[in-house]
């Protein structure tokens, strides 16, 4: 009988010993399945809708970058050389050429000469830029009067010569005569200049010269 005791005694022993080592083994199976169902998870994790902080930070940070994009992308234009820049200037007003015959200005007010250096083209009061020529209804000296004479019928005898063209100039007063300032041109050349070497006209230097004594 005692040999039966002994026997159930060790193996009561044996089956306390398994049950103490299967649980002390409990918790690293249950942290080794949170791990793989982890894993599982975020593979198949699938991002749900955003919030409108997270949408309005993604938005702004999406706009910077596509802006630097574009900065790094785009060439910077390049800066033109000054003669360029002046060849781009639109050209001066280029009234048509007239070939018709000039008239002393009394009834025909269309192509007509005023005085030395004003004449009617198409019935608008043009001065020539470029030259000064003696003056006639406010003439200081009977001298002026008279050349300011010579020079208005020799201007109209060089304009019945052709063609001519007006263009329009920067620089040159409108004086009294309350006249627009324009180069008159035939074949490029200015009648103007014609008219100072032919003595009847000086060059324009801004205000009008004597031409008495």
């Amino acid at each position: 009988m005692v040999k039966k005791t002994t026997r159930r005694k060790k193996t009561s022993g044996a089956k306390r010993s398994t049950a103490a080592r299967r649980g002390g083994m409990a918790h690293w199976y249950v942290l080794g399945a949170a791990v793989v169902g982890g894993i599982v998870y975020m593979d198949n994790w699938v991002p749900g809708p955003e919030t409108a902080a997270t949408g309005i930070r993604t938005a702004s940070i999406e706009r910077k970058a596509k802006t630097v994009e574009r900065e790094a992308v785009l060439p910077r234009p390049k800066q033109r050389p000054a003669e360029e820049v002046e060849q781009a200037l639109p050209a001066a007003e280029k009234l048509p050429a007239f070939s018709g015959k000039w008239f002393i200005c009394t009834t025909q007010t269309d192509y007509c000469v005023l005085d030395g250096s004003t004449i009617l083209y198409a019935g608008r009061k043009v001065r020539l830029a470029d030259i000064d020529a003696p003056a006639i209804a406010e003439a200081r000296c009977d001298a002026e009067r008279s050349r300011g004479g010579d020079a208005k019928l020799r201007l109209r005898e060089i304009l019945n010569e052709g063609d001519v063209t007006l263009v329009s100039a920067k620089s040159g007063a409108e004086g009294k005569t309350k006249a627009a300032p324009h180069l008159v041109l035939r074949g490029g050349q200015s009648i103007g200049n014609r008219m100072v070497r032919e003595g009847l006209a000086k060059p324009w230097t801004g205000r009008h010269q004597s031409w008495c004594g």
